[in-house]
């Protein structure tokens, strides 16, 4: 991950909320330690330091931050510090050299600022009494830090704890309604930042009865806020999401617990998998119901949990929009029945719902690994046939299909499927037609003649791939003459050959983009194209066609400010 390219590697939630943070200002501090290594002094709920180092191309090879976050490999803090490294290494790049790549040197690109003391060298020089008065006269106009604090450091009954907690929802939610009883989606990843105090609460409650108390609380009003805030960017959803596999790691760090607690754990799980907070939101009911299976652990609470998931899917029966749901509860019950049955009831657990392409893939599968080819053509002739109107279902049976072809060396099935699934865009059956052709010349030229009369999108990209798969250059040139504004793909390799026609091609392709620019962006654009150019046809080349449009477009100074660029 590159300093120039962090945002295609990070979550968008996690990128857009350190954007905010760095476009808000929460960067206070900043400097340069010693060669590629850089500080930052973020505000968020605390002050936190951000420590990012780079290799002289700008890698990103070391990043930290001492917030407690722990759901991602990047935090907030840090993607806000990547967007101000970024700014300062852009502008060095253009003040010291135009033309210069994005190369990072050692050069020091933010100032060193001079050492300023610790807050904790600041805070331990101060009396008991004196700390407890910054701290009252800092909270007593932020109720949530007051709630925050009191919630992460008092200690009560579980009663009392709780309600803490709800408590600091509350303000919370006030805090960020606002006037107008609704969260915007620029305020919603604010909410869910100070909503994540409370997930933190569950991670170090030791009672893990009220963890789940305490996570049914986040979750409520989580699903809740759906209703009065914008959730575009999908933090709310993030939220609700993460408690829950919250609940899980916490049913999984205490696996050992007394059966007797596991079932009041279930009880719950399955009370709160009733709630009417869910009505709206069956995955979510449907998370719950996975989590009672994780604490079932006898066989009275599964047989439970079997009664409840069969009556809900009976419920479900004759409405074809819950099919998914149902193929979900399903799982819950194979698992149940995977790990506590005999495999001769999780197989025919199996066979009794291969209506449900994934189940269906599970037992292809099985006889994939046993080799048991005619059973799994079988079955793949099967699921075409039942889930005839999914394209996407009926592609994954025929690729499993060809397999079983494959191994039992069936080569005309082989090459009647191959073809199928070439022309429904699976280029890479291309070349098991090819290795399966005699005369490959003449099976090259027959397939190629065939896909260039088809009309449809997945015919023209085959045909596309084909010719440049076989380097098939007249071809090639043929494509780029009806398609001339594909120049610029594929001039590379047709300029040995085509030089005079790809050169007069190319310079109709920059005067046609240069007539619809209308911008600076898409003069950057036609400028790309030219410079492109010039490494095709040659400097002596570019000149006249720079000139030409300077002359063209002499009242747009924006344009001509691009094309004065061009070296």
């Amino acid at each position: 991950m590159n300093i120039n390219n962090f945002k295609e590697y990070i979550d968008k939630t996690i990128l857009k909320r350190g954007y905010d943070y760095y476009t808000d200002g929460n960067i206070l501090n900043s400097c340069n330690v010693e060669d590629n290594t850089y500080t930052f002094e973020v505000q968020g709920s605390e002050y936190y330091q951000v420590v990012v180092q780079l290799d002289d191309n700008g890698e990103i090879i070391h990043s930290e931050c001492d917030c407690p976050y722990d759901f991602g490999p990047i935090c907030k803090h840090e993607v806000a510090a990547y967007f101000e490294l970024a700014e300062h290494m852009s502008k060095s790049v253009n003040k010291n050299d135009k033309n210069a790549n994005n190369v990072i040197n050692n050069e020091k690109l933010i100032k060193k600022k001079a050492k300023e003391p610790e807050i904790k060298e600041v805070l331990s020089n101060l009396s008991k009494e004196k700390l407890i008065d910054i701290i009252l006269e800092i909270t007593q106009n932020n109720r949530i830090l007051k709630n925050s604090l009191v919630v992460r450091y008092s200690k009560g009954n579980s009663e009392q704890e709780l309600h803490k907690c709800k408590k600091l929802i509350d303000s919370i939610v006030r805090k960020h309604l606002g006037r107008e009883d609704f969260i915007s989606y620029r305020e919603a990843g604010d909410f869910v930042s100070d909503m994540e105090v409370l997930l933190e609460k569950i991670k170090e409650t030791e009672d893990i009865i009220l963890a789940f108390d305490i996570a049914f609380l986040v979750i409520d009003e989580g699903i809740e806020a759906f209703q009065y805030a914008d959730d575009s960017d999908g933090d709310i959803g993030y939220l609700v999401s993460e408690t829950i596999n919250l609940i899980g790691e916490v049913i999984g760090y205490n696996e050992d617990i007394d059966v007797n607690i596991k079932e009041e754990l279930f009880e719950k799980l399955l009370s709160k998998s009733e709630s009417k907070v869910f009505d709206e939101w069956t995955d979510y009911r449907i998370d719950m119901l996975e989590l009672c299976a994780e604490v079932a652990a006898t066989e009275v609470i599964r047989n439970k949990l079997k009664t409840k998931l069969n009556y809900l899917i009976d419920n479900n029966s004759n409405n074809e929009y819950m099919k998914y749901s149902d193929e979900s509860m399903h799982h819950i019950l194979f698992n149940m029945v995977n790990k506590y049955g005999t495999e001769e009831e999780a197989e025919q657990f199996i066979k009794d719902n291969l209506k449900f392409s994934s189940f269906r893939e599970l037992f292809i599968n099985k006889y994939l690994n046993e080799k048991d080819y005619e059973k799994v053509i079988e079955l793949a002739l099967e699921g075409e046939k039942q889930d005839a109107r999914f394209a996407g279902l009926i592609l994954k049976w025929k690729q499993m299909r060809y397999k079983a072809y494959k191994e039992l060396d069936l080569k005309d099935d082989q090459r009647n499927l191959a073809k199928e699934l070439l022309f429904e865009g699976k280029f890479e059956y291309y070349k098991e037609l090819k290795e399966l052709a005699e005369d490959k010349i003449s099976f090259y030229n027959n397939l190629k003649q065939e896909l260039k009369v088809k009309e449809d999108w997945h015919s023209k990209s085959m045909f596309l791939q084909i010719i440049l798969e076989e380097k098939d250059l007249n071809e090639i040139m043929d494509y780029v003459r009806d398609n001339p504004t594909s120049i610029d793909r594929y001039a590379d390799i047709l300029i040995d050959k085509f030089k005079d026609e790809v050169i007069e091609i190319y310079k109709k392709y920059i005067k046609f983009e240069a007539s619809r620019a209308s911008n600076r962006s898409h003069y950057k654009s036609v400028c790309a194209i030219i410079r492109k150019y010039k490494k095709i046809a040659g400097k002596q080349s570019q000149i006249p066609i720079v000139n030409e449009l300077i002359a063209l477009y002499r009242k747009k100074p924006a344009f001509l400010d691009e094309l004065s660029r061009i070296k």
